[in-house]
């Protein structure tokens, strides 16, 4: 076995800056006003509350006490996060602690094989600003918290990974977990979808076919979740009747419509309205055409998703996995004018951080 790997840049640079993420995380979650005492429960709100209860006791359906006419429970959240847990708490570890590792474990892969990505594909220079700038983002701390972000950039790193390298053996495994990992997953389709067409003179009809394995390998996955809940629950459509209710309201709508409408109705101090616009700009001031056309297809699928979803509702943790966009930002240091906005990024990232999602966050204001 070769260990020059565990002594190179490649693995220390995304290990340190994860190492040191994950501490001053921990001490930023323990200081100052939160609604928890306990860091568990800290890292454990809203949605992750309902992660958990999949893990913990699996799905559950049932009708709701104020509405009996509405479906209430957990059948509204993907599987593969919480089956993860549930596989490591088998180890013996407390499932509170399991769906939290899984978190952390997840994104120190994913900052591994983002470096590499990039350093591959660009330079070392711009892939360490990359992690910077992905790691420094707002509200990248929900990567480290019982949300499946973390997990869906580690498998998303992956298969972009495997396809630079060209291997596509398994490739229909990573996106039809993704698939099943969080309902943005499908936009993995558009990358490869592009790669394969672009490429399909360069292909062999193995890798044509193996490509195209890992395409309908999204529906096919979405079609045994939806199995599962017709053998359960006897509604193949569950997840979308849930989803539809009042509360959530996803509705299919014309993204620029609902980001407009967002800006307008909202106050400038609330934190849908800050990422909105904070994202915006970072997207306009980094933008180069010169990135690859399937990073650019996954990046915008995943910033115009929730959108397109008829809502804005937590917008600010739903596009931390659009990685591409912090290798826009990576690729401004080698630009002549666009390296002095970086410092600037990094400054209004980290104030936006500590004065408005952060503290929000630990007094249970952020869904």
């Amino acid at each position: 076995m070769d260990y020059s790997y565990f002594k190179s840049k490649t693995f220390w640079y995304p290990t340190i800056l994860f190492i040191l993420f994950l501490i001053v995380y921990l001490i930023s979650f323990n200081i100052g006003g939160h609604k928890y005492y306990s860091l568990t429960r800290t890292l454990t709100q809203w949605d992750g509350q309902l992660y958990l209860s999949v893990a913990r006791d699996g799905y559950e359906k049932f009708p709701c006490e104020h509405n009996p006419n509405n479906i209430c429970g957990n059948v509204g959240w993907f599987p593969f996060y919480p089956i993860t847990a549930w596989l490591l708490s088998l180890t013996g570890i407390d499932i509170n602690w399991s769906i939290i590792i899984i978190s952390w474990l997840s994104l120190w892969l994913a900052l591994l094989f983002i470096y590499k990505l990039v350093k591959d594909k660009e330079d070392e220079k711009i892939a360490l600003v990359t992690l910077i700038a992905l790691l420094v983002f707002p509200s990248s701390f929900y990567f480290l918290t019982a949300f499946p972000y973390a997990l869906f950039l580690c498998l998303v790193s992956a298969i972009f990974l495997l396809v630079e390298n060209k291997r596509f053996t398994f490739l229909f495994l990573l996106t039809a977990l993704l698939a099943i990992t969080y309902p943005s997953g499908i936009v993995i389709g558009l990358p490869l979808l592009y790669y394969l067409i672009k490429n399909w003179r360069k292909l062999n009809n193995r890798e044509k076919t193996k490509i195209s394995a890992s395409l309908f390998s999204i529906g096919i996955a979405l079609f045994l979740y939806g199995l599962y809940y017709w053998i359960k629950f006897d509604d193949f459509f569950l997840y979308r009747h849930f989803q539809a209710q009042s509360y959530y309201a996803h509705q299919i709508s014309f993204s620029f419509v609902v980001i407009i409408r967002s800006l307008m109705d909202l106050k400038t101090s609330n934190p849908i309205f800050v990422s909105l616009l904070f994202t915006i700009l970072v997207t306009i001031l980094f933008y180069s055409p010169k990135m690859d056309i399937g990073w650019q297809l996954f990046m915008f699928g995943i910033l115009l998703f929730t959108p397109t979803m008829g809502t804005t509702t937590s917008y600010y943790r739903q596009i931390i996995v659009a990685f591409p966009l912090f290798v826009l930002i990576g690729r401004a240091i080698n630009s002549k004018w666009r390296k002095y906005l970086l410092g600037a990024y990094i400054v209004l990232a980290i104030y936006l951080m500590e004065e408005i999602f952060l503290p929000a966050y630990k007094l249970g204001q952020l869904m």
